[in-house]
């Protein structure tokens, strides 16, 4: 005998289906929305339990009510848990005893017991199977193989929309997710489109995995006593998120990317429903984070994988839980023939198709931004850089205030100074000609000449040996980021404070993305450039390399560097900071042993600091007014110390008996501190001290000419003008006197030994006085060599001089 579907399930539906019984059956179940109800019937299927396999057909009887499924759809899983039924439970005397053991409800069991089973083992006219299921699903329902179906498939959390319709908004979300706005608001924070597009980006760019994957490249390489330190640092209840991470095999890496993607299409899909976003944004983000799966992981069972370790990670770190049924959900994508995992074939999704490439033209050009590039440069040295990037006026207060506490603290930078001006400093060109040139030098291995009163340390040679191949392969990696990636960072401080000029943030922004585009022709090469550089420099600077930060950004699919257009500006634009010639540089930088290097043109210094100079000059040289200086600069230029040397002790050079009487006469009085100079200046004339007798003593003079004008014009003594024509002066007269930068400091070195006050330090002045000179000239370490980079002043352009710099000429750039 043959009976119909619908007689022989009407003993097992209770409800007269109407509202109230439909939503008790539902919040019996907790199945607030289709996608939980999906989840319900794929595990039930896969159980023998007598009460899931009776609630999966009451469920599906309240779903067609509600309209959640059309009735074709219905049909087909009902004949799927009817034969699942039938062949588990031959009689409805097994069904209801099975019941009963299974606590199924008294009340329910009661009313069950009365209904009519005659036709319970009545064959149907019909069979299903799963694969038959899915054939009999209407065509509108079928699998979309599509980009935007494959989209829509990695939804772990409401896997089943990927078979809609898409035409109506409102009815997928009340289908799907009817409380989306509230979840975005609650759970992610999302309260706009722009908040909503921050977040996108985010995942895409950065997401949870960049401070997973930092940790556990770091812990890799750490020692042990640091990974101690670490696990006690961190913050209570995350103990499992270190055991995680620290029980990775050697060499391994941390897999978690599809945790950002896959939520990342998830957040898409819900912006879209909660009106946030566009259709058009939504296939845009949505399809960009399938193609970053896409490009990543080889199958499904890849991508889960990665998906399910990212969420053992965050529940580690968060007081939120996600059903607890995820991972079983996961399961059922898995084995499921309903599932799109079973359905859409993985490989068969090509990466070149038409859809991605437009779907990643739209995502970039979200990011044609000229302050994006500064944070997502800046963000290396500090990731909360990127959101302030993706969305620079909505930031916390508490963002603000520790930007405002390092710049106006950490910095001494003072709130009153013009941005312009506060971050010139940081601007610095001298050290990317510095570093450009110092790889050529290298490639062409140009060896250093040194001061022939200055001796040569092997130790120091064989250093310089180590790093010329090193040096010389960074031949090809322009140093710009050197300066800028610093002077972003800033940049990125001073827009949180909120505290300057949109103004003014604006063209230095643009300035900096000018200056990257036109030194490096891609992104990615100037994070070559960067990791190069960072690398070599790191050995001998004290601060934390960023090596493991920019091999992230070279490797990961989603960096945001992949994606940010780069355009190659005009021929001529603006810099950030001021331009310098090499012939003043060259000349700011006599000065380099005694008061350090210049990198930039001196920069006016706010009221602040400028007393506290100009109190110095006071103290040290009577200073009392502009004229006070320049008649000093005018005497050091034309007379000098050196005019001591040459009336009171060169003569003595020409008669080494009267000279020999001298120190005679000095050396059995009683010797005040000036007649104890004067003696140990004799005697440093007898024994020609460090080449005393054969140099021109102009050097030292012109040293300190520099360094009093520089600090004229920084307190405003001095204008642009003035200091420009004090240089050229300095420079003309040193290249009458010196043939190179050996033979200045020859000089120098003799007339600061000769000169020095005498002091129970002074050995040890005179030992850092002679490092620092051997620095300069050999370039060890690489930071400090400038003199070995710079032209000397006047000298004749060679062919190896040639190497792109950031330095400018009143006329032309040096590229």
């Amino acid at each position: 005998m043959f009976v119909t579907l619908t007689d022989w399930l009407r003993p097992l539906l209770l409800t007269t289906n109407d509202d109230r019984e439909t939503g008790e059956i539902l919040a019996e179940c907790s199945l607030p929305q289709l996608a939980d109800a999906y989840s319900f019937l794929h595990r039930a299927w896969h159980q023998t339990s007598a009460s899931d396999l009776v609630s999966s057909v009451q469920v599906l009887a309240a779903m067609r009510h509600l309209h959640w499924i059309d009735s074709n759809e219905s049909q087909a899983w009902l004949e799927l848990f009817a034969q699942r039924l039938q062949q588990t439970y031959p009689t409805a005397e097994q069904l209801l005893a099975r019941l009963e053991e299974e606590d199924y409800g008294v009340a329910k069991l009661k009313r069950m017991a009365q209904a009519d089973f005659s036709n319970w083992q009545a064959k149907f006219s019909v069979e299903c199977t799963l694969d038959k299921l899915s054939l009999q699903l209407p065509k509108a329902l079928q699998a979309r193989n599509t980009p935007i179906g494959y989209a829509l498939a990695i939804r772990s959390s409401s896997f089943v929309v990927y078979q809609q319709p898409l035409d109506n908004k409102e009815k997928l979300k009340e289908k799907f997710w009817p409380d989306v706005q509230a979840t975005l608001n609650e759970y992610w924070q999302v309260h706009s489109g722009k908040d909503c597009r921050q977040l996108l980006y985010w995942m895409a760019g950065q997401g949870q995995r960049y401070a997973w994957q930092l940790d556990a490249a770091w812990l890799q390489q750490a020692e042990e006593s640091d990974r101690q330190v670490w696990r006690s640092e961190l913050p209570e209840g995350y103990e499992d998120y270190a055991n995680v991470l620290t029980q990775l095999e050697p060499g391994s890496q941390l897999d978690v990317a599809a945790w950002d993607w896959v939520r990342m299409a998830d957040l898409a899909f819900a912006g879209y429903l909660a009106g946030y976003l566009t259709q058009a944004e939504w296939r845009t983000f949505g399809l960009v984070a399938l193609w970053l799966l896409r490009s990543q992981y080889t199958s499904w069972q890849a991508l889960a994988n990665s998906y399910l370790l990212g969420y053992q990670l965050w529940q580690t770190q968060t007081e939120y839980t996600l059903s607890p049924e995820l991972e079983h959900t996961w399961e059922l994508l898995l084995e499921s023939p309903f599932s799109p995992f079973q359905q859409l074939d993985w490989q068969a999704l090509a990466l070149d198709h038409p859809d991605f490439r437009d779907a990643r033209a739209n995502f970039s050009a979200g990011l044609d931004e000229p302050f994006l590039l500064t944070a997502l440069v800046a963000s290396l040295r500090d990731d909360a850089s990127l959101l302030t990037g993706l969305a620079p006026d909505e930031l916390p207060d508490e963002r603000r205030d520790e930007a405002k506490d390092y710049l106006f603290a950490g910095l001494d930078i003072h709130p009153d100074e013009a941005l312009t001006s506060t971050l010139s400093r940081f601007w610095q060109p001298g050290r990317v000609h510095h570093y450009d040139q110092l790889a050529l030098n290298s490639r062409i291995n140009k060896a250093p000449r040194l001061a022939k009163n200055l001796a040569a340390i092997p130790e120091v040679w064989e250093i310089w040996q180590q790093q010329l191949p090193e040096l010389a392969e960074l031949v090809k990696h322009p140093a710009g980021i050197v300066m800028a990636e610093k002077y972003a960072f800033y940049l990125v401080k001073a827009e949180e404070t909120h505290h300057y000029p949109a103004k003014d943030r604006q063209q230095l922004t643009l300035a900096l993305k000018d200056y990257l585009s036109w030194h490096y022709s891609t992104a990615q090469e100037m994070l070559q450039a960067w990791r190069g550089w960072d690398e070599l420099l790191s050995k001998a600077e004290d601060e934390k390399p960023l090596l493991i930060e920019l091999d992230w950004h070279l490797k990961d699919p989603g960096s945001l560097f992949r994606f940010i257009p780069w355009k190659r500006p005009p021929v001529s634009f603006t810099e950030p900071g001021k331009p310098v010639s090499e012939a003043d540089l060259a000349t700011l930088n006599l000065v380099g042993p005694l008061t350090g290097i210049h990198w930039s043109w001196p920069e006016k210094l706010p009221a602040w600091p400028a007393q506290e100079l100009k109190s110095l000059l006071q103290d040290t040289h009577l200073f009392q007014t502009a004229d006070d200086l320049i008649d000093y600069l005018n005497h050091l230029y034309h007379a000098g110390d050196r005019q001591e040397y040459l009336i009171a002790f060169s003569p003595f050079t020409l008669n080494e008996a009267r000279l020999d009487a001298e120190i005679e006469t000095h050396a059995i009085e009683e010797r005040d501190e000036e007649q104890e100079a004067y003696y140990q200046r004799l005697l440093r004339v007898k024994h020609n001290s460090l080449g005393i007798n054969d140099v021109d003593l102009t050097a030292w003079d012109m040293v300190q000419l520099v360094d009093l004008a520089v600090a004229g014009y920084q307190l405003n003594w001095l204008d642009d003008d003035q200091l420009h024509a004090w240089l050229a002066k300095v420079r003309d007269l040193i290249t009458q006197e010196y043939s190179g930068w050996d033979d200045f400091a020859r000089a120098l070195l003799a007339g600061y030994n000769f000169f020095m006050n005498e002091s129970a330090t002074r050995s040890e002045l005179l030992e850092t006085f002679s490092q620092r000179l051997l620095s300069l000239l050999i370039a060890v370490p690489p930071q400090v060599g400038l003199w070995y980079t710079l032209a000397w002043p006047g000298e004749r352009a060679r062919e190896w001089n040639q190497a792109a710099t950031a330095l400018t000429t009143a006329k032309q750039r040096l590229h």
